[in-house]
């Protein structure tokens, strides 16, 4: 994909196709091992505001490139996935372009391009599918097109896991405007009216993430859902979420491991955009500005709030019995900016002061692992 500088302007766009380009490699590559059989839907495939002629800066471009650099680290490992890409787009004018995308650069992946709506194109899909392992990304302009009762067939398909792009900066807008068709679309998208009550909530952004997830997971009977929050460019404000839901333990630890990369992207990316924004306001070039490996305040702090969420659920668990640990780490890591190093290291110091025990851990053992038993004293 481009590098950062190439998005100027729209940073939330490169670290979404960051995550996106990182995720998709690591789930291909899984998927593609041992099923044999994967498929990658993009349900608002676009392509929108591409400045590039070959397509570099657009989620179609990235996947493929993405898709045929882990089908050839397969092949070279003996192992011959069959991989296919779907393309979804309701546009006349940014399908045309689509088909350009795509005919533009050959690869050795299948692809599909479907014109309609993700709505009505679903039973398609599934067909086209058939008991692949299907990846699906769905990343609309707005909250529109992809109501819970309507995308319950994708969300139902197993083997699966989705990602949804939790338009949050759109939805906070219109969340409070009493126009019926507006609520109405709003009941659709969430699935319930219970969105209704987020207007008077202390925190509306955690609660309207929260309920999605929820209804996420309840409608296709995940396990677990989780998400990470990408944030405006020079405002500490969400400009939206990227939901995830899997049935997959290992899912949710590579969910964590690529949030991990893309916060420290993101504090960078930011950075820089503050930092042009300021001299270009003032005139002025600022003197000794370098990248850093330290996480921003403001990440530090969200990271802090999180930790202490994730120490509570811990003991809210063990207060219902021993959990092997396989078992309790993915339900803490549904939790966000809360990373297996994190995980490993409270069971650890929690043990030394004897506020819970680790079953089986060896002598020189550093960290729990598969195995070991996480109980309290």
């Amino acid at each position: 994909m481009k590098p950062a500088a190439y998005y100027r302007g729209k940073e939330q766009t490169y670290l979404k196709h960051f995550f996106l380009e990182r995720y998709l490699e690591t789930v291909a590559f899984h998927i593609g091992y041992s099923h044999r059989d994967f498929a990658y839907v993009d349900c608002f495939s676009g392509p929108w505001q591409s400045n590039d002629e070959a397509f570099a800066d657009t989620s179609i471009r990235i996947a493929l490139d993405t898709l045929n650099y882990v089908r050839e680290g397969l092949a070279a490992q003996r192992r011959y996935a069959a991989i296919r890409a779907i393309f979804v787009e309701k546009d006349p004018a940014a399908f045309r372009a689509l088909q350009a995308a795509l005919e533009q650069h050959q690869h050795a992946i299948k692809t599909t391009a479907l014109p309609g709506t993700f709505e009505e194109n679903i039973p398609t899909i599934l067909q086209t599918v058939g008991s692949a392992f299907v990846f699906s990304f769905i990343d609309p302009k707005g909250w529109t097109g992809f109501a819970m009762d309507h995308i319950s067939p994708i969300l139902c398909h197993q083997p699966g896991e989705v990602m949804i792009n939790f338009m949050y900066d759109f939805i906070n807008r219109f969340i409070n405007y009493p126009e019926p068709a507006n609520e109405q679309s709003l009941d659709r998208f969430f699935g319930t009216t219970e969105w209704r009550e987020i207007r008077n909530a202390s925190d509306r952004e955690t609660a309207s993430v929260e309920l999605y997830k929820e209804q996420l997971r309840t409608t296709g009977k995940y396990p677990y859902v989780t998400s990470t929050r990408i944030l405006k460019p020079r405002d500490d404000r969400a400009y939206f979420h990227l939901v995830y839901a899997t049935r997959s333990p290992k899912g949710i630890l590579k969910f964590r491991d690529v949030e991990k990369q893309t916060t420290k992207e993101q504090d960078a990316v930011r950075a820089t955009a503050q930092r042009e924004h300021r001299e270009q306001r003032t005139g002025q070039t600022e003197l000794g500005f370098a990248p850093t490996e330290e996480l921003s305040t403001g990440t530090q702090a969200e990271r802090a709030k999180r930790l202490q969420e994730a120490r509570t659920r811990l003991f809210n668990l063990l207060q219902q019995g021993p959990i092997p640990y396989d078992l309790l780490q993915p339900n803490i890591l549904e939790i966000p900016l809360v990373w297996n190093t994190d995980l490993n290291a409270m069971l650890m110091r929690e043990h030394n002061e004897r506020r819970l025990t680790i079953q089986g851990l060896a002598p020189r053992q550093r960290a729990p692992k598969t195995g070991n038993i996480i109980k309290l004293p």
